[in-house]
């Protein structure tokens, strides 16, 4: 179904057409692709909720096609699909060092978005409690996006020295400056798009797992049970 979007459209709903949605689809943002499935996806920024309250059903049907025909399945999925509840997450950290991590979500069509996101420093060999968030239309653990605009909007950080990107692994005592710092290595950052990697009241498990053919030494294993 369609949901309301919370960014107004710059123009009026009814004067939409076909090429108004192929350029918004195409409409991407340069600087912080989505990731997702090993596949760069940068979701466009149309407005599918407000074109719904102006527009009748036979040209509803017919924008959802031009969409469908401009957007590749990806982005088309992430962009219509219903975004309410929560989301559950679980990381299990399998390697000997301490893993910290700033994680959360956000919605890359809302121009006023403000992310939801925690933080952790997770023991070597241990796995985590159980933690909610409300599910948006992107989750990420340490993406260079949700960064961005956890220090842009100014928002409450409880741990400064974990709000960085991907996830940093570390040798050094928990009382040491170095103990958020990656002595060991680093995990690249994962992005994942709702719609596609997750949906909606589901769980999503990540594992930390030593990997010498990654690059930092560290990869982030993902698995999603379905509610």
């Amino acid at each position: 179904m369609l949901r309301d979007a919370s960014t107004p459209v710059g123009r009026n709903p009814a004067s939409a057409t076909a090429a108004d949605l192929k350029t918004a689809c195409a409409t991407f943002d340069a600087e912080q692709p989505v990731v997702a499935g090993g596949s760069e996806v940068r979701a466009g920024s149309i407005q599918l909720g407000s074109l719904r309250r102006s527009v009748p059903a036979a040209a509803v049907a017919l924008t959802l096609a031009a969409l469908m025909l401009s957007c590749t399945p990806t982005a088309f999925l992430n962009v219509t699909v219903t975004r309410r509840g929560n989301i559950t997450i679980g990381f299990i950290n399998n390697t000997p060092f301490r893993a910290n991590f700033t994680f959360g979500g956000y919605d890359p069509q809302d121009q006023n978005t403000v992310p939801v996101f925690s933080q952790l420093r997770l023991e070597g060999n241990t796995a985590s409690q159980a933690q909610t968030q409300g599910c948006r239309r992107v989750f990420t653990i340490g993406g260079s996006e949700l960064i961005r605009l956890i220090r842009f909007q100014g928002l409450n950080v409880a741990d400064a020295p974990v709000l960085h990107e991907d996830v940093f692994f570390s040798n050094a005592p928990a009382n040491d400056p170095l103990s958020a710092e990656p002595t060991e290595g680093r995990a690249r950052q994962r992005t994942l798009l709702n719609g596609v990697d997750y949906i909606c009241a589901g769980v999503l498990v990540f594992e930390f797992v030593p990997d010498l053919a990654s690059p930092d030494g560290f990869r982030i294993d993902y698995t999603f049970l379905t509610p």
